[in-house]
């Protein structure tokens, strides 16, 4: 009876086995469907994601492009450096993050502390992404962490590229230094740049570096790479299907560039410099190409191109002498007397004075109700434009810039000479140093021009700033007669394989020659200032080399009127006068034009002039050595290494009274702050 029963109730629930059937074939056809999607549909796809699980993309960095001087002298060049990495996903897989960590400390010497705050710090990023924890291994600790690795999940030792100065702190500011993206950069580079970035790579932040970021800068490549579940490289004859179909892609080395600096020019200025701070810079006066560029003090380049200590930074920012400021274009500074050559080149071309025209020099001038000293308390008698500009005699430009019909005839001529005006050198952060003008005057103060006002301008002071570059380059352009250049570094861009890309040609910007008899009356000036017995710079002349130019000593502060005479070197050393020279050679054909700023040197005779003797003879002997050796010279009976007679004359041409303005015109740019190592870095 039981059995009919339980028979009869299959028959009344039987009908409703056709819904779960219905219900099975619905669920088997979604489950079909669902696999010919995975495996026909997105087969291809899936199968890829499904490899990439098991490998690791790879950057293979692109070499910068190396800078050369003119001679072909190797002055950046890229070399290898290796950084300890840890992928956070694969060592946190692997429960061996105590091991891994101690294992590291040891072979590294790094706290076990400090591997964990690097690696919590890295917590906001994603697992995947690689964390540097140590950078610049050393040969021995890349051996033992290879030998390790297998044991150490997700670590790697990886091959990057460190930009190296060849010569260490020598024209760093030229070149500039190399940093990684950061944030804030970033995003303006992926708006502005053709090219693309990301968080970690390196980019040029000065100098060179970063003007011509766009050439130097190559094309990064990858290569994957199998790994385990715990992120280690597999061996090759492990690699999967994917692998072997991956090319990856190569590196594209950047472009080089040779540059118009000479090497031993850049050594010679700096061995003269010696622990003076300033800057000097040569060009050639007949095409604008910079021969030398030095700013002292310097720091070394190499170390910011993998990151510096928090601590070399701040020292760096704390010097008082700057260290990171280029002072051959981002200071300028009054020139003083090394601006009476333009002042007399304004006079004579403005026909306000002439070979025939005599002042007489009694040791000061009185305007008003105020007395403009010259630097000789005892005057310099009758002096024509010739014997001012050896002997530089204030009062005689005085009494030139009363002549003239105001500041603007100055200021018209030293614009036409490049000064007062960025040179568009291809360096960034060049300022454009000031020459004032009566409505500059008016449009900054609010106020009229004063008569006394252009007696300072006269002799370089009051408003007036130049910057080394700009005094090197009006030099450059009275020395060929009135031409001026737009100065420039790059002498050619070649490929990695040493194809010329481009080839720069001189650029003239201002073409107002100069009255032949003008040139004749200054080159004789200039002349008599370094080879005339009374000239402010006679103890620096270069026999059989025709050396000319001119001195300056600017004071710093004011001085009260007891104390304006007094000896420099007795000051403390922020106030004492900044020492200026600016001159060319040979005079009558020249080769090269060499302006100097020593700071707080004291003097320009024996504290600026010495530096542009020792990189023109340098210069005139390594390139013309068949007129200028030490051979040719003694054939002519000259004796290059004749003594130099040393003058009594110690505070030549400092203008008593006048102090140095610090108008500036432009908003000084401060060096951009480098990737910095943190302490437990």
């Amino acid at each position: 009876m039981s059995f009919l029963g339980q028979e009869q109730q299959v028959r009344e629930y039987q009908h409703r086995f056709k819904y779960l059937n219905v219900g099975l074939a619905i669920a088997f056809t979604l489950l079909l469907i669902q696999l010919l999607n995975l495996q026909v549909l997105q087969g291809d796809s899936l199968r890829s994601a499904s490899e990439e699980n098991r490998i690791k993309r790879v950057k293979i960095p692109a070499p910068r492009g190396m800078i050369f001087d003119r001679t072909g002298r190797l002055l950046l060049d890229n070399r290898p450096a290796f950084d300890l990495e840890v992928i956070p996903q694969y060592l946190k897989e692997s429960k061996l993050i105590d091991e891994t960590v101690t294992t590291i400390s040891k072979i590294t010497k790094m706290p076990t502390q400090d591997i964990l705050k690097i690696l919590n710090r890295a917590k906001g990023q994603p697992a995947y992404l690689p964390v540097k924890l140590k950078t610049d291994l050393s040969r021995d600790e890349v051996a033992e962490l290879k030998s390790w690795q297998i044991a150490m999940p997700g670590v790697s030792v990886e091959m990057e590229i460190k930009r190296t100065n060849v010569y260490g702190d020598l024209a760093s500011h030229m070149l500039g230094y190399i940093g990684e993206v950061n944030s804030t950069e970033l995003p303006v580079l992926q708006k502005n740049s053709a090219r693309r970035y990301k968080l970690g790579d390196s980019i040029g932040k000065f100098g060179l570096e970063q003007k011509m970021e766009h050439v130097l800068r190559g094309e990064d490549g990858e290569e994957w790479v199998e790994v385990d579940a715990l992120g280690r490289r597999k061996l090759e004859k492990y690699r999967g299907r994917f692998i072997a179909e991956s090319q990856g892609k190569k590196a594209n080395p950047g472009k080089n560039l040779t540059l118009t600096v000479d090497q031993d020019l850049q050594k010679a200025a700096a061995d003269a410099f010696g622990d003076k701070v300033g800057s000097v810079v040569a060009i050639d006066p007949n095409t604008g190409e910079i021969l030398a560029m030095v700013s002292r003090p310097s720091f070394d380049p190499t170390e910011f191109s993998r990151g510096i200590p928090s601590s070399l930074w701040q020292s760096l920012l704390a010097n008082e002498n700057k260290p990171l400021r280029d002072k051959t274009i981002m200071d300028h500074y009054s020139p003083g007397s090394v601006f009476k050559t333009v002042t007399a080149v304004a006079g004579l071309q403005e026909r306000v004075i002439d070979e025939n025209t005599k002042f007489h020099c009694s040791g000061s001038l009185r305007l008003g109700n105020r007395v403009y000293h010259c630097w000789k308390k005892e005057g310099h008698g009758e002096v024509d434009v010739i014997n001012a500009l050896t002997k530089s005699c204030d009062v005689f430009f005085y009494r030139l810039a009363q002549k003239l019909k105001s500041v603007d005839d100055i200021a018209t001529w030293a614009l036409h000479l490049g000064l007062g005006r960025k040179t568009d050198i291809n360096l960034p952060r060049e300022t454009s140093g000031l020459i004032p003008t009566e409505a500059w005057k008016k449009r900054r103060f609010n106020q009229e021009w004063t008569a006394g006002e252009t007696l300072s301008v006269a002799i370089g002071q009051g408003y007036v700033l130049t910057t080394a570059l700009q005094l090197a380059n009006t030099y450059a352009s009275i020395a060929n007669g009135g031409t001026f250049y737009r100065p420039f570094l790059i002498k050619k861009i070649n490929t990695v394989d040493g194809e010329l890309e481009k080839e720069f040609q001189p650029e003239v910007l201002d073409q107002t020659r100069l009255d032949p008899k003008t040139y004749e009356l200054i080159k004789k000036g200039l002349w008599g200032v370094v080879n005339h017995p009374n000239g402010t710079a006679y103890a620096q002349r270069l026999p059989g080399m025709n050396f000319v130019g001119k001195t300056g000593t600017v004071q710093v502060i004011s001085l009260a009127a007891n104390k304006i005479y007094q000896k420099c070197e007795n000051m403390k050393f922020r106030q004492r006068h900044h020492g200026m020279f600016a001159g060319f050679a040979p005079m009558d054909n020249p080769k090269i034009a060499v302006a100097v700023i020593a700071e707080h040197a004291c003097h320009g005779s024996s504290g600026a002039a010495p530096i542009a003797r020792a990189v023109i003879k340098t210069y005139l002997e390594k390139y013309f050595p068949d007129q200028y050796g030490p051979k040719a010279l003694s054939e002519k009976g000259v004796n290059p290494n004749q003594s130099l007679q040393i003058k009594g004359v110690e505070d030549e041409d400092v203008v008593p009274g006048i102090q140095n303005s610090s108008m500036m015109d432009d908003e000084q740019d401060q060096p951009p702050e480098p990737q910095i190592k943190k302490p437990e870095e």
